[in-house]
């Protein structure tokens, strides 16, 4: 690994894990074992690592979506994936860490914002589009407003103050708001596809759990 890859690496570690305010070039520089000079030739400042961060949880989360995209076999199937692709940025970017970038470091944030308002906003209502296309999602409701209600229930799934981590819940929020919102939206002919994925374990192991979520019949 190279020395800024390094570097880098590191600074997002310790971003994510004390957040970005709470993490100084020089506590990088002592868990690294360099000096702060060495960081400056690669980093010239705290924004530049920080905004190398949101680029690579965004640019990771593009690629994944891409592939998703290109293979997945229905529209279905591809939503509950987009839903794990987006719960795995926001486990990186945080409600700590896009507070700290909201207060304190504008590109950065801008970045993310962009990101979210653009990227994925466009490949939720593509696959909605794809959904109503295929026969598997209804047609009677406004596909914009649809857009945007997922769009900001999916960034719940990762936020500890409104899901705090639990042994007791056996059904994991990720699976609560896609059968929220997948029973929302699908027709007869989706909801058997989704039948058949329950049945073959093919989205989630609900056998595994004593209960399941409230769309069982």
């Amino acid at each position: 690994m190279e020395t800024s890859e390094k570097i880098a690496h590191k600074a997002h570690a310790l971003f994510i894990r004390y957040g970005i305010r709470s993490t100084s070039m020089d506590d990088i520089a002592t868990d690294l074992g360099i000096s702060k000079k060495t960081i400056y030739q690669f980093y010239p400042n705290k924004d530049s690592l920080v905004e190398a961060l949101v680029d690579k949880a965004t640019d990771e989360h593009i690629f994944s979506c891409k592939i998703l995209t290109a293979n997945s076999d229905n529209a279905i199937i591809e939503l509950y994936f987009l839903m794990l692709y987006i719960k795995e940025l926001y486990n990186v970017l945080n409600p700590v860490v896009i507070y700290d970038l909201e207060k304190n470091h504008e590109l950065a944030y801008k970045k993310f914002k962009d990101h979210k308002a653009l990227f994925i906003h466009q490949t939720l209502k593509a696959n909605i589009e794809r959904g109503i296309k295929t026969g598997l999602y209804r047609v009677d409701f406004d596909i914009d407003v649809i857009t945007r209600f997922f769009l900001e229930s999916l960034g719940l799934m990762s936020d500890p103050g409104i899901f705090p981590p639990t042994n007791h819940s056996k059904i994991q929020p990720t699976e609560e708001i896609f059968a929220c919102l997948i029973s929302g939206i699908v027709t007869t002919m989706g909801l058997e596809v989704v039948r058949a994925y329950k049945n073959q374990r093919s989205i989630m192991l609900l056998s595994n759990y004593e209960e399941g979520p409230f769309w069982d019949d």
